[in-house]
């Protein structure tokens, strides 16, 4: 081949390869970067640039001493805190969070039948993702619902605009809930441990990220018949190296789904103190906690139209949820759902003193060196998708957490939960680019948290007040 054949072959052979594209670089310019991970004063580094190539950190430095890359895109932080991207550990896409979402607990079919509601829950999912992203959460946990839980995945993995989601199936449960099953039931009754292996296998087919016990224990139950069904669950989860969520709120069937080899435990031991032998399993397993305090109060406040939005709810929240949270005031008489007022009078007379007991436990569950991660609940009425996390976090700060901890909670031990520690969760260099620039220091209030500049998930820059206006249009 002469020189003038062989250049052309070369030319062609180019013409026909694709040359990939730079990565965009972004550059976040003289911010304070928060650790929660770190003590003491290393806790901040100030006057830091961090440079983002396409979707990770690529570099963090003294802003004095870094080099800006030419063409990069600049977002000027001086001023204003970096902190890792939020986790919510315990959410439920296939809820809402309003009076209609959860016909088992509070039957409100005959103002709005469950298909129309859970039609338009699927119909605003979109909206739904960017509402998290708008409150600064860049990954989600979503620990139970109907096998459309995996199709949520799969959406959120195809949007620009969603956060991370892991998902399980629907809860391998003790109980089962007729009004939620419209063909995918969310909850399936489960009576024996081959029956929960048949199940598990079924969910397994669909790669999820947890398989999840609804653990109700009534007190005409054998305690041990029900472990032995969560021990299954955890056997199948286990062999296929996915992890076993449980739902346990009472301290013996926590103690009980520990010894079942449960990973995490998606709400707070509410009715007694832990004690010893609860704090050692948890220890054994190391699992992870996640408190859920705020979710009783949703119930019961909407039920008596004393539900009233936060001012970051009024900010964030989906306003087609808002609109809806007085409606009972507002329904004929005859149309209000029956079971409703004795129900939640009996929540009412319980809530304080259940509260109380899952805050004094929280810090108790922190002090052991048990994870803890922070999580709502979203989507249960009265809580909502997304600003929910802000009364969440308050309520930890009551409980005692300071709020470096529960910073940490929601990010670095949230990344726990999504099994995705590796690449979540702090700010450094080679991590997936997930921060939220916040206005105000988050570490001498954790109401700053709330105070959000700019949202970055995966190197893409988000502006929250855009996202919310986008919902109004």
């Amino acid at each position: 081949m002469t020189s003038t054949g062989l250049r052309l072959a070369v030319l062609s052979l180019l013409a026909a390869s694709p040359i990939s594209a730079a990565p965009e670089i972004t550059a976040i310019v003289g911010a304070t970067v928060l650790h929660p991970e770190r003590a003491g004063a290393a806790v901040a580094d100030r006057g830091v640039t961090l440079l983002i190539s396409g979707d990770r950190i690529s570099k963090i430095g003294p802003t004095k001493s870094t080099a800006v890359p030419a063409g990069a895109k600049v977002i000027d932080a001086a001023g204003k805190w970096v902190i890792p991207g939020l986790i919510d550990s315990h959410v439920h896409f296939f809820q809402s969070g309003n009076p209609y979402t959860r016909p088992d607990a509070i039957d409100a079919r005959g103002l709005v039948p469950y298909a129309q509601e859970l039609a338009r829950t699927k119909a605003r999912l979109e909206a739904t993702f960017k509402i998290w992203l708008s409150c600064g959460v860049t990954g989600v946990a979503d620990v139970g619902g109907p096998f459309w839980n995996f199709e949520v995945r799969d959406a959120a993995k195809k949007s620009p605009a969603a956060p991370r989601v892991a998902v399980a199936g629907p809860l391998i449960s003790m109980i089962d809930r007729p009004p939620l099953d419209l063909g995918d039931p969310p909850i399936i009754k489960i009576t024996s441990p081959e029956a929960a292996r048949a199940l598990s296998k079924k969910e397994l087919a669909y790669k999820p990220d947890f398989l999840k016990v609804w653990y109700i224990h009534m007190p005409t139950d054998d305690l041990a018949k029900q472990e032995a069904i969560v021990k299954a669950t955890g056997d199948a989860a286990h062999g296929a190296g996915v992890r076993l969520a449980v739902h346990a709120t009472e301290l013996d069937v926590a103690k009980s789904a520990l010894r079942a080899g449960a990973d995490i435990l998606v709400h707070s031991v509410a009715d007694r103190p832990v004690d010893q032998e609860f704090l050692q399993l948890a220890q054994r397993n190391k699992a992870i906690y996640t408190p859920t305090l705020c979710v009783p109060d949703g119930y019961v406040l909407v039920t008596y139209n004393s539900w009233e939005p936060t001012p970051e709810e009024q900010r964030l929240g989906d306003p087609e949820i808002l609109a809806h949270m007085h409606d009972f005031e507002k329904a004929p008489k005859e149309k209000l759902p029956t079971n409703v007022r004795n129900n939640i009078r009996r929540r009412l007379a319980l809530r304080p003193g259940v509260r109380d007991v899952a805050m004094d436990n929280l810090r108790k569950v922190w002090d052991a060196g048990i994870p803890v991660a922070m999580g709502t609940d979203a989507g249960n009425i009265g809580t909502l998708h997304g600003p929910s996390i802000f009364r969440e976090m308050r309520l930890m700060a009551d409980s005692g957490l300071t709020p470096q901890e529960i910073l940490l909670s929601a990010t670095v031990n949230g990344a726990k939960v999504l099994g995705m520690e590796k690449d979540l969760g702090r700010v450094e260099a080679g991590k997936l680019a997930d921060l939220v620039i916040l206005d105000a220091n988050p570490l001498e209030s954790v109401d700053n948290l709330s105070r959000t500049y700019r949202v970055v998930k995966g190197g893409k820059v988000f502006d929250p007040t855009e996202l919310t206006r986008s919902l109004r249009q």
